[in-house]
């Protein structure tokens, strides 16, 4: 075998002369073992080199034999090693399958994450940075974020001027953060700013509702209207020098004012304006004299209220508005100031006129155009209201004027329906005994059987018992004109009624405008030419059923009759002669001290000084013809003296 390889090197030698060995062996080795193998044969002799094969053999015999015995008996490190093996190829293999992934998967996703680290992690580092610098802030983040809830808690309790510093304060805040921030402010400080104007409104209507709260005073009162100054609650979008559309704010503050303090006036004057609607609807027919005191009564609390109401008003107004005026910051010239100050004076100028047409004319003008009011009861009111007029005259309200024609009327148509009830009273007395009106009148001597009415006959009723044998006809001297005449006690009936005419004229001496003297008069003269006319038919009645009665009586009756008739002549000569002077005089001189004749003169050229009441130059309230009262007396009288010369002649 060794020979064979010899030869075929040598073949192989002859063939390629030109080769060398070691290059043979070279091109000839696989590993680098075999090349080593190789290269150790280069350097032995022939002898070893023929050698070797046959020691080749010999320790491939031995290494078979060795490796057959380390077979037998090392055969479970075998099969441990080659489960090991098979087991290292697997996990080799799953190394390799995860390396691969690692290189084309994972590395590349990690290299796609890492250059995406700083995106994602920038806003998770913004976050943790606005954490860090709101646990740096917390205690002025919870101060900013109370704010609300102090001003609330100050608007509530009425620290109106701590809880204006907090609104400055958070506005301030708003504006340093807009002044170093380009981006609009946080929602924080939005949220912030929107409860603090919430609280801000609720004390914006807090101030507003003091103003219409019944009760408060100037203090009170003067507070509120400082702290909607403060606020700047009432602006106008005009500016000063647009004048058309241009309105102050101080203007809006006391328009305001006003209106809060109008309410409270009505709601206060309520509950009396009520009751006196109630018994103004009733009319002064249906109305008792309780009713007419529990009116006045109602009026004079009214007139009480309004007055305290109204006064109090126009002073706050005065001392908040006028003596103090002040005005916004785009109009403090002097020019501005005296435009502002006169808008505001005619603000109160307008009021005080509305307060007086809306609250006191519309009660105190159907209440004395009906005369709901016992006259008695005039004179009190009208020095109310007079002192009321006086002191609202110290601000420019003085309404006097206005209470003069109420008044005159008032107390002109009072008087004439009294006297013209006294006066029907008198008459209806006489048609008593004359009989009924709506019946045939009987006798006032004898009833319709023929028997005696001595209720009836003059000396029963309308003369005293000791005046029957001489009937008084004329006073002994002049009275004053308060003062009735003496006279008039002799006649009881007359006498009534003159007190009853009298009681009138006292309480018209009380209030006696000079206004309705005239007219006065000339009721008075008319009611006693109604019941002149009146005891006129009576006496005529009485003298002829006398006549009639007469015929056919003894001389002792005759001897009545004549005394009858005797009284019955001497009652109508009082009448005319003593009572009608008298009652004139009473009311012209007494009442309203025109100073005159107040004798009825049928020619007036026999006068003493020619003067007669109606020529006097006293203006009338109503502009009625002055002549009618004193013509229809004068008629009368006329009659009644034609009568008498007729029945004298007779």
């Amino acid at each position: 075998m060794a020979e064979t390889s010899i030869s075929s090197s040598s073949d192989i030698l002859e063939t390629q002369d030109t080769t060398t060995l070691a290059e043979l062996f070279s091109s000839s080795a696989t590993t680098p073992a075999s090349q080593a193998y190789l290269n150790h044969l280069t350097t032995l002799d022939l002898e070893t080199l023929i050698a070797e094969p046959s020691i080749l053999q010999t320790q491939h015999h031995h290494l078979t034999s060795s490796l057959t015995s380390l077979t037998h008996t090392s055969y479970p490190a075998f099969i441990s090693l080659h489960d090991t093996t098979a087991a290292l190829t697997s996990s080799l293999d799953e190394f390799s399958s995860a390396l691969d992934s690692l290189i084309n998967e994972s590395l590349p996703a990690l290299e796609e994450s890492s250059s995406s680290w700083r995106d994602r992690t920038d806003a998770v580092l913004n976050e943790r940075r606005k954490a860090r610098v709101v646990l740096e802030q917390h205690d002025k983040i919870r101060d900013l974020l109370d704010i609300p809830l102090l001003i609330d808690t100050c608007v509530r309790n009425g620290y109106f001027s701590e809880a204006l510093s907090l609104a400055a304060h958070a506005q301030s805040i708003s504006s340093s953060y807009s002044t170093t921030a380009e981006e609009t402010p946080p929602f924080i400080l939005t949220s912030v700013l929107s409860e603090v104007h919430n609280s801000m409104n609720h004390m914006l209507i807090s101030l507003l509702s003091t103003l219409y709260e019944p009760n408060r005073k100037l203090p009170a009162l003067w507070k509120a209207v400082n702290f909607l100054r403060k606020m700047e609650a009432f602006k106008s979008t005009a500016q000063p020098g647009e004048k058309e559309n241009y309105v102050d704010p101080e203007e809006e503050i006391a328009l305001a004012f006003l209106s809060g303090r109008e309410l409270c006036l009505s709601a206060a004057l309520e509950g009396c304006k009520r009751d006196i609607m109630r018994l103004v609807g009733a009319g002064s027919s249906t109305l008792e004299e309780r009713d007419k005191e529990d009116l006045t009564r109602y009026m004079k609390k009214y007139i009480d209220l309004w007055r305290e109401g109204v006064y109090d008003i126009l002073t706050q107004y005065s001392s908040i508005f006028l003596e103090h005026p002040e005005s916004n910051k785009s109009s403090d010239s002097s020019a501005n100031s005296s435009e502002l100050l006169f808008s505001l004076r005619a603000l109160l100028t307008a009021y005080t006129s509305r307060a007086f047409h809306s609250h006191l004319l519309p009660l105190l003008s159907p209440s004395l155009t009906l005369c709901n009011f016992p006259l008695s009861s005039l004179p009190s009111i009208l020095t109310q209201l007079t002192y009321c007029a006086t002191a609202f005259a110290r601000v420019g309200m003085d309404f006097r004027g206005i209470l003069g024609g109420l008044f005159s009327e008032a107390i002109l148509t009072i008087v004439t329906r009294e006297l013209q009830t006294q006066t029907q009273s008198w008459i209806d007395t006489l048609q008593t005994k004359m009989g009924s009106k709506t019946q045939k009148r009987t006798s006032v001597i004898s009833t319709s059987r023929g028997a005696a009415n001595p209720s009836a006959l003059p000396s029963k009723w309308i003369i005293i018992a000791s005046a029957i044998a001489s009937p008084p006809t004329k006073t002994s001297s002049a009275s004053p004109a308060h003062v009735a005449p003496s006279i008039l006690t002799s006649y009881p009936p007359l006498a009534t009624h003159t007190n009853a005419v009298l009681t009138t004229l006292n309480n018209l001496r009380l209030l006696a405008p000079m206004a309705i003297s005239q007219d006065v008069l000339n009721v008075i003269d008319s009611e006693m030419a109604r019941g002149g006319e009146a005891l006129f038919a009576y006496v005529k009645k009485v003298l002829e059923d006398l006549k009639q009665a007469g015929v056919d009586q003894n001389e002792e009756k005759e001897k009545e009759n004549r005394q009858e008739e005797k009284v019955a002549l001497a009652i109508i000569e009082v009448y005319f002669h003593v009572w009608v002077p008298f009652i004139r005089r009473a009311v012209g001189e007494g009442v309203f001290g025109l100073k005159g004749v107040y004798d009825v003169v049928l020619d007036p050229e026999s006068a003493e000084d020619g003067v007669d009441h109606n020529v006097d130059n006293v203006p009338t309230s109503r502009g009625v013809e002055l002549d009618g009262g004193i013509v229809d007396l004068k008629r009368v009288i006329r009659e009644w003296e034609g009568w008498l010369e007729n029945v004298a002649n007779s």
